[in-house]
């Protein structure tokens, strides 16, 4: 049987030798492909990329790990695996159908031997090592492997691994690099065709002011055509992030130039730029505070005149001051500058900022500077720019604007109370009011101006150099004018004059109130008009008496009007016409008194039988009859409440007329009076004309 089978198993043996040599051909093909791929990858990732050393050191473990695999797996393993004739066997079977299954039966039988349970029929086993025999001698063992596949891989291999040698043989410098960088992790830079630096980097290092735009501008030189489009990444905490970079200008002979602006940096960034074959890394933005101001302290002298201490001001975009001041300035910073530009200019132009000299503050540790303005006389601005080590400044100069504030003339707020149109040439003029400065009234004086005569009469109250004068009721300035010997029809011109301290070379401020132009009338005259002011105020107080006593009988309403309103509204209208004719009557019991003419017996019957009466019936039954209506009380008490008010407004009233008829009986005695001395006056002048004729008589 052995002997019968020998083909049989050679057979097998030279399949199984052509199975191992194929793996071995396999697997040396996969590593030499995966360890040209890889290399190739990593010469073109470094050249594209130039990383750094951690990432070219990814890449090599990596591929490392990728051999290794393919060399345990793909090789190791499968060579270690056993071979049986039964598998090789069914192998043959499954490739050549026609040859059945008399190879595996063989096989079998063959490596067993004959079980003395089960006798095997050696006449059937010859006849089947027979048939196995016979169709082995038509089986090639290489039909069993993919030959082509096998040579294909194996070609690739080859001519990768040739184009690469010849590659490395062509460019040596490429290569040595590429082994340096990638095996010896050195940082050596690949040649580039392409050129680029960055302007504004120092050791790839660029400082810049916290929350300021960043232009950066990158220099690109090329041999042969320049790049077209320049690709700036950047990376912060949120990542990488790749913004295309516009050219700036035309290219010129010795390059291009692209510039791009990073809005509001507030972080530092790592850069990295790309265009055509150059690859710019390292780059690094670092932010930094740049010196702001921490503390400004503005100190005020102001001008001798004002005798006034130096003293400290509020700091703010606008600070006030007098004119004529000295402004001291010390500015402390967030921390140490090494240069400072101080300038001044006058506000609101666009002149040039003047420099100002400056000096450093002793102990401020390099943070303070302190300087002066001498004599501001208009509103300046004041601006300072600070520079730290680093080249960094504040984006906008520090600007302080000192405004001057002038000094005002005084003001004045005067009046002539209770004086009318018309005076007496006795009369005493009250003035009333306040004159006010912003510093210290000086003096100030009530100017009197008639026909060709002026006087000044100074005013006591003004004279202390107090900011605030006041003139009230109880004090006001009283101004006669019993000696300026003021003829009747003349008229009077009044004016207050005031003046401050001012020591400026413009000379002290004055202020003028309006003119007051007075009508001098003899007594009677005024008396005339003013007991004519008696009677309108009488006939307006009789209209009101009329109008409530109206209301009272009127009764319901034809329209349904509430009656409670309808009264409650004429007791108002009554209360305040009233007050009203009180208050004519106080004014012209004020003009008798200002101009002379109050006497006795006048002031008891204006304030003892009119005003004061007046006064009471307001103050008592009008008020009780608006408050009645206010309540919504009955009807017949709001009725008893308005007859009150009647009947004592009309006892006033009945008084008043009372009086106007005596003023009647006294204004005709007074006509006879004028009209007997008319008749005097004509009398004596006929008796000189005929004197006269008499004497030129011939």
């Amino acid at each position: 049987m052995t002997a019968r089978a020998a083909a049989v198993f050679d057979l097998l043996a030279t399949i199984r030798r052509q199975a191992r040599a194929w793996i071995v051909v396999e697997s040396l093909a996969l590593f030499v492909l995966t360890l040209v791929a890889a290399g190739w990858a990593a010469y073109g990732f470094d050249r594209l990329v130039e990383p750094p050393a951690w990432v070219r050191v990814g890449l090599v473990v990596g591929t490392t790990v990728a051999l290794g695999w393919l060399a345990v797996v793909r090789l190791v393993l499968r060579l270690a695996r056993p071979l049986s004739d039964e598998s090789l066997a069914l192998a043959v079977e499954r490739a050549h159908p026609g040859v059945g299954d008399a190879l595996s039966t063989v096989v079998s039988c063959g490596r067993r031997g004959v079980d003395a349970a089960a006798p095997i029929d050696d006449e059937l086993l010859a006849r089947t090592a027979a048939e196995a025999e016979a169709a082995v001698a038509a089986v090639r063992p290489t039909s069993l492997f993919r030959i082509r596949g096998l040579v294909g891989l194996a070609a690739v291999a080859g001519v990768a691994l040739t184009a690469t040698a010849a590659a490395l043989a062509a460019r040596p410098a490429e290569a040595g690099v590429w082994l340096r960088r990638v095996l010896l992790l050195s940082d050596e830079a690949w040649p580039r065709r392409v050129a680029l630096a960055a302007e504004g980097f120092e050791s790839g290092r660029r400082v810049v002011a916290r929350g300021a735009d960043v232009d950066v501008i990158v220099r690109a030189t090329a041999q042969g055509r320049l790049p077209e489009v320049m690709e700036l990444r950047t990376r912060g905490r949120g990542g990488w992030r790749s913004d295309r970079m516009g050219t700036r200008g035309a290219a010129d002979d010795h390059g291009q130039t692209f510039g791009h602006v990073l809005p509001a940096v507030v972080e530092d960034l790592e850069l990295a730029v790309r265009g055509g074959d150059a690859r710019l890394a390292g780059l690094r933005i670092v932010v930094a505070d740049p010196p702001a101001i921490d503390r400004l302290a503005i100190t005020c002298t102001p001008p001798g005149y004002l005798g006034a201490e130096p003293r400290s001001l509020a700091v703010s975009r606008l600070v006030p001051v007098p004119t004529g001041s000295r402004i001291d300035i010390v500015l402390t910073a967030t921390k140490p500058f090494a240069s400072a530009d101080v300038r001044v200019r006058p506000a609101a132009t666009d002149a040039a900022p003047t420099p100002v000299v400056w000096a450093s503050v002793p102990d401020s540790d390099g943070r303070a500077v302190a300087f002066a303005l001498e004599n501001v006389a208009a509103d300046t601005d004041v601006l300072v720019r600070l520079t730290d080590a680093d080249g960094l400044g504040n984006r906008e100069p520090v600007a302080v604007v000192i405004t001057v504030v002038p000094d005002e003339p005084p003001r004045l707020a005067l009046r002539l109370a209770g004086v009318g149109p018309a005076v007496t040439p006795q009369a005493v003029l009250p003035i009333e009011g306040t004159i006010t400065d912003d510093h210290a009234v000086a003096a100030a004086a009530v100017r009197l101006d008639w026909g060709t005569g002026s006087r000044d009469q100074p005013i006591e109250q003004a004279a202390g150099g107090a900011t605030a004068v006041t003139l009230d009721a109880n004090r006001p300035v009283r101004v006669g004018l019993a000696d300026l010997g003021l003829a009747v029809g003349s008229r009077l011109a009044v004016t207050v004059l005031a003046r401050d301290d001012c020591g400026l070379a413009t000379g002290p401020n004055t202020a003028v109130t309006e003119t007051w132009t007075l009508d001098v009338v003899a007594p009677d005259t005024l008396r005339a008009a003013l007991e004519a002011r008696e009677v309108m105020m009488r006939r307006r107080f009789e209209a009101a008496v009329g109008d409530l006593a109206g209301a009272r009988d009127a009764g319901p309403a034809a329209d349904g009007a509430d009656p409670v309103r309808q009264l409650g509204e004429a007791v108002a209208r009554a209360a305040g016409e009233t007050g009203e004719v009180v208050a004519g009557f106080r004014s012209i019991r004020r003009e008798f008194e200002i101009n002379g003419m109050l006497t006795p017996e006048l002031d008891a019957r204006l304030a003892g039988e009119i005003m004061t009466p007046l006064a009471a019936v307001a103050a008592g039954e009008l008020a009780a009859a608006g408050r009645a209506c206010r309540e919504q009380a009955e009807l017949p008490t709001i009725v008893a409440a308005i007859d009150a008010a009647l009947t004592r407004m009309r006892a006033i009233l009945d008084r008043m007329l009372e009086q106007e008829s005596v003023n009647d009986v006294i204004e005709k005695l007074r006509g006879v009076i004028d009209a007997q001395q008319r008749i005097r006056e004509d009398t004596l002048e006929w008796k000189r004309k005929r004197g006269r004729e008499a004497l030129e008589a011939p």
